[in-house]
């Protein structure tokens, strides 16, 4: 199901920033057995264009599939997220 955001809440400063899309699964059974979470995961790009933003600014991280959320260690792509997140870089985040 996908969440319906207000565009009128989207300003130009989002829209000019990155939109970070996270894609991770916790194992790589899930990887290759959930081919469908994967997929859905990866049409969130196709959503961030649809609400405004340019292909060149949509951004996928998916370097953290088949690593468990259970610890924040040896996860680069989060590590990256939340470094872009903390600097203010980030337009959104659609995960």
């Amino acid at each position: 199901m996908i969440t319906p955001v207000h565009v009128n809440k989207l300003r130009n400063e989002h829209l000019t920033r990155p939109a970070l899309v996270y894609v991770r699964q916790s194992s790589l059974m899930q990887v290759r057995d959930n081919t469908a979470s994967t997929t859905r995961q990866y049409q969130l790009a196709k959503r961030a264009q649809d609400l405004g933003w340019p292909e060149s600014l949509v951004v996928v991280i998916d370097q953290d599939q088949g690593r468990s959320g259970a610890s924040g260690s040896d996860r680069d792509g989060f590590d990256y997220l939340m470094a872009e997140v903390g600097l203010g870089r980030a337009g959104a985040v659609l995960c």
